[in-house]
């Protein structure tokens, strides 16, 4: 009897399950600032993060099931941590007055 060991692609992200969990993880922080959710500005910083090139490194060095598992992780991470950044700084009086330019 011949088994055939099925490949399994890590190198890949999965991008809405990534998105979703940055929702979640946004929601109840936002849930404790009575803050909403911009989804629009949410997908434009994960498409922009999963067509990097550090994003594209990240998921050639997965090996097996818990490397992509803690890229997934990290991507999370650093969408969160973007997205706070940018909410913060769209409050700013200056951001306000320049996107108000655009």
């Amino acid at each position: 009897m011949c088994r055939v060991m099925e490949s399994i692609n890590y190198n890949r992200p999965h991008r809405s399950i990534i998105r979703c969990k940055a929702k979640m993880r946004l929601l109840q922080i936002a849930d404790e600032c009575f803050e909403a959710i911009d989804d629009a500005l949410l997908k434009e910083l994960a498409t922009t993060l999963f067509h990097s090139n550090q994003c594209q490194m990240l998921y050639q060095q997965c090996q097996s099931k818990q490397d992509a598992k803690s890229a997934d992780t990290q991507l999370v991470s650093e969408l969160v941590e973007a997205y706070q950044r940018i909410s913060k700084r769209q409050s700013d009086p200056m951001v306000s007055r320049l996107n108000a330019l655009l």
